[in-house]
């Protein structure tokens, strides 16, 4: 039996390497005992002559949370990486519930309702009574606390603003938009070293866009940070796209003070070539010129950046109505925090987790849920409608094909008699999305690329981009309208476990518009956890919750899924399940549409 050398790293919940030294007990195997080893250089654990099989690494450091990691061990090469991420013991665990919010009641629904027309009509004052109102009556929702300190701004009232914010902060840590705002606020009022553990704070919980790096770099700018600064800078150009002339104007200025004159030139003649009509393409050409003063040449690096002023952006808070966020960014236009020197290969990576994934399908050929699905439409501002929901019995059938390949098939049975679905908009196989992506059959058809080392409910997992060939004669997800098939191309994100090799979620958007079919957004999000099942010690790894939000024909969905009450059925050993009666793999995600257009 091959045996592998097993390296663990412990990294702190940012990705760093531990400042203490550390322990690692690894349990399981053959033999079900147990080996303790201590770390040495950046945090790691080594371990040699690992046999293949399941166990289980308890980590633990003087200062931070004893955590413990499942690591599957294949035998598939001779050397294994594993990443542990252990939260310091003054932080919340990744995995304590969120806050659970108020239920949006119809008066305060009207309120906000109100409350935001008052605001795309700039009615401030008008706008503050009505988010006043609503905060009475909903003290625990951050989102009313929030929108009543846009209002504030508005009013020129800043200091009450920012404890509303921080109101919302207090209510839901992560909560993105005040995160965002109060970072602005941080960095327009002079304090940037606030500004900038603030915006890190939200990029580390959520990922950033191209304006959350644009902040990031103006505050690591005025505290001098000049390489922090370049880096986000020149991350934010490209995600900003049609927006990119502020960021390559900063970025410039960070180049400059940084002495690197050739990189700032290029960086300027960029923005003024691509940007011809943009506002600031006048200072860029300004700047262009004092650079070949003899003056400008003798500055030292730095000296210039303490005294920018702060950036000048449209204000998110009081962006026009048609700005506001109604479905996640596209997988294109969000960035998420990797791990520093932690190396990673697609084709390492994915045989392991295929692997993982193929043993547990053939564990069981069925299994059974209750599934909840809630459905919204989301108006032209961004602010959804009421949720209509319905309950089913979900039942998922495990099929074999192509020898080395599963698909699942699902069906719905409704458990009242008006619990078909809510809509002419019947979205099926959500779940399967990360069974489909790693089978043999379909990886033939997908380009996939190692991003690097995230981190996914504070566990560590590796982030992994794919993208359809757009030549593929089989797709991931399709379209049924009438009676006929459109095939939907995707890109999207995996995030696997650096241990188990289990998947840990998927989001996946569209290649492109789909013309056709009036298709404009279709991004879809899928999170996986352990299931351990009543009644025996089986424990796999399934589909928890599925998210999807849909623009067709310039109506805009989001329907969400949530997935309870697991019951196994194992395999007979001797039952063989039979193959499906198409050569072809099944689509692992359908939406069914009788579209009234």
């Amino acid at each position: 039996m091959s045996q592998v050398t097993l390296t663990i790293n412990l990294r702190d919940s940012g990705g760093t390497p531990l400042d203490a030294p550390g322990l690692v007990t690894l349990r399981g195997g053959a033999g079900n005992g147990y080996r303790t080893t201590p770390t040495r250089d950046a945090s790691a654990a080594v371990f040699q002559n690992i046999g293949a099989g399941e166990y289980d690494a308890e980590a633990q450091a003087l200062g931070y949370q004893t955590t413990t990691e499942h690591i599957s061990i294949s035998g598939i090469g001779s050397m294994m990486h594993v990443y542990i991420y252990l939260p310091r013991e003054s932080e919340v665990k990744a995995s304590s519930p969120a806050p659970s919010g108020t239920v949006m009641s119809p008066k305060l629904q009207a309120e906000i309702e109100k409350g935001i027309n008052a605001l795309r009509r700039r009615q401030f004052e008008a706008a503050r009574e009505h988010f006043a109102k609503g905060a009475r009556m909903a003290p625990g929702n951050p989102d009313v606390a929030y929108l009543l300190g846009v209002a504030q701004l508005g009013l020129k009232q800043t200091d009450l603003a920012r404890q509303n914010f921080e109101h919302a902060l207090s209510l839901d840590p992560g909560h993105q938009r005040s995160l965002l705002a109060l970072g602005e606020l941080q960095l327009e009022s002079g304090d940037p070293a606030a500004a900038a553990s603030t915006l890190e704070k939200a990029y580390r919980l959520n990922g950033a866009d191209w304006r959350t790096l644009y902040l990031l770099a103006s505050a690591y700018a005025k505290t001098a940070r000049l390489a922090a600064a370049e880096t986000y800078a020149e991350r934010a150009a490209p995600l900003a796209r049609d927006k990119a002339a502020n960021p390559l104007l900063l970025l410039g200025e960070i180049q400059q003070a940084e002495g690197k004159s050739d990189e700032a030139r290029q960086t300027w003649e960029k923005l003024v070539s691509k940007f011809p009509n943009d506002p600031v393409v006048q200072q860029a050409k300004q700047k262009l010129a004092t650079l070949s003063q003899p003056e400008n040449s003798a500055a030292g690096p730095g000296a210039e950046m303490t005294s920018l002023p702060v950036p000048v952006l449209p204000s998110l808070a009081l962006a026009p109505p048609t700005e506001q966020p109604w479905a996640p960014p596209d997988i294109d236009s969000l960035v998420y925090p990797l791990a520093e020197n932690a190396p990673c290969s697609a084709e390492e990576i994915l045989p392991r987790a295929e692997r993982r994934l193929r043993s547990e399908m053939m564990n069981f050929e069925r299994f059974t849920a209750t599934e909840h699905i809630e459905h919204q439409e989301i108006n032209r501002y961004g602010r959804p409608g009421p949720i209509h929901s319905r309950d089913f019995s979900y039942l998922v059938f495990v099929h074999r094909f192509n020898r080395d390949s599963y698909f699942l098939e699902e069906e719905r049975v409704p458990l009242r008699q008006d619990s078909n679905f809510p809509t002419y908009l019947a979205t099926t196989g959500l779940n399967n999305l990360g069974v489909a992506v790693l089978q043999p059959a379909e990886q033939e058809d997908l380009v996939f690329r190692c991003e690097g080392l995230a981190s996914v409910r504070g566990r560590a997992a590796w982030q992994i981009r794919f993208e359809e060939k757009k030549d593929s004669a089989r797709m991931i997800r399709t379209w049924r309208r009438n009676g006929k098939i459109y095939r939907i191309p995707l890109k999207g994100r995996l995030w696997i476990s650096s241990g188990s090799f289990e998947v840990v979620r998927i989001e996946t958007d569209l290649l492109e518009p789909d013309e056709v079919l009036g298709l404009t957004r279709d991004h879809l999000e899928v999170n996986y956890g352990p299931v351990k099942f009543r009644g025996g010690t089986t424990t796999l790894w399934l589909p928890g919750s599925a998210e999807m939000h849909m623009e067709l024909h310039g109506h805009r969905y989001h329907d969400r899924h949530y997935l309870s009450d697991y019951l196994l059925f194992e395999v007979d050993t001797n039952h063989e399940i039979e193959k499906p009666k198409e050569t072809q793999s099944t689509p692992a995600a359908e939406t069914q549409t009788s579209d009234p257009s």
